[in-house]
């Protein structure tokens, strides 16, 4: 079962980090395309492996990679994160999450 994060605990994540940043799990995936589709981030976010139904739960789901967070994500951030620091993401230097 994956576990979907919140799209602005996933956005401060984002922030908390530097950009650019290859992201493969596939619930932080999923969340990414909520935020590009709100026009909080710049992103290239592969499609999905779908059959009718759903996702294919055997196929591997390519990279996404964050380029930006725009200046709307960044209004988002200050009106609805958390003070708080939060969990980061791995290094951008890493190869993936």
């Amino acid at each position: 079962m994956y576990e979907f994060p919140r799209p602005i605990d996933l956005l401060q994540r984002l922030a908390n980090t530097r950009l650019p940043i290859r992201i493969v799990d596939h619930g932080e995936i999923e969340t990414l395309r909520i935020l590009k589709l709100s026009g909080s981030i710049k992103a290239a976010i592969p499609d999905a492996a779908r059959l009718p139904g759903g996702l294919q739960r055997g196929h591997a789901q390519s990279p996404a990679t964050v380029d930006e967070i725009t200046r709307l994500g960044r209004i988002l951030l200050d009106r609805f994160a958390s003070r708080s620091p939060g969990r980061t993401l791995a290094h951008p230097h890493t190869q993936c999450l």
